[in-house]
């Protein structure tokens, strides 16, 4: 489905507030409420909205204490381990990934205690879990990404060559950065200017 100004504008409204009425929606982006209706419909049936859900504060309902678990799965047990994730409550969201883990488990729990005996106790006897490495959550920040980056962000991608794979940035002194940049301006200059 392509997206105009319109729908994007509608994503970001709704998304502030899933709970507004077709006709608040359609004031706001200045269309009529046939109109807001039709686009509304569209995006759900297109897959674009996916549902409208209530965003909860999970430290509010006793869920204090947040983990990223990161798991190396058995590769022949690939099923065996999407399945047995629907017996976990304390999942949150699951991720595959490349790089040195197969895969990301948020997850959260009452307290310490309850994120080690999910990792120690039981996700340690699923067979098709190899390794895992836990990380706590020690400060959360929600933000939303920006629906506005479309085309211009995988354009950039492509241009830089990292389109696919791992990147690492790993910030240098501003002297060694200072002497690299040296170092290439002379290489580049004419033989008979050096």
């Amino acid at each position: 489905m392509d997206l105009d100004e319109t729908h994007v504008r509608m994503l970001e409204i709704l998304r502030d507030n899933g709970r507004i009425s077709i006709a608040t929606l359609s004031e706001e982006l200045g269309i009529s409420r046939s109109n807001a209706y039709t686009r509304y419909e569209s995006l759900v049936r297109n897959g674009v909205i996916r549902g409208v859900h209530a965003d909860i504060d999970p430290t509010a309902v006793g869920l204090n204490v947040a983990a990223m678990v990161f798991v190396t799965v058995r590769q022949s047990q690939w099923s065996d381990f999407r399945s047995r994730l629907s017996t976990l409550d304390e999942l949150e969201s699951f991720t595959v990934m490349t790089g040195e883990h197969d895969a990301m488990l948020l997850v959260r729990g009452s307290g310490v205690a309850a994120i080690h005996d999910l990792v120690a106790t039981r996700l340690a006897q699923w067979p098709s879990v190899k390794a895992t490495v836990t990380v706590f959550i020690m400060d959360e920040m929600a933000s939303n990404v920006s629906l506005r980056m479309g085309e211009s962000a995988s354009d950039t991608l492509q241009q830089s060559g990292e389109r696919y794979g791992m990147t690492r940035f790993v910030r240098t002194s501003d002297e060694r950065a200072k002497s690299a940049e040296n170092a290439q301006n002379a290489r580049r200059a004419p033989r008979g200017t050096r």
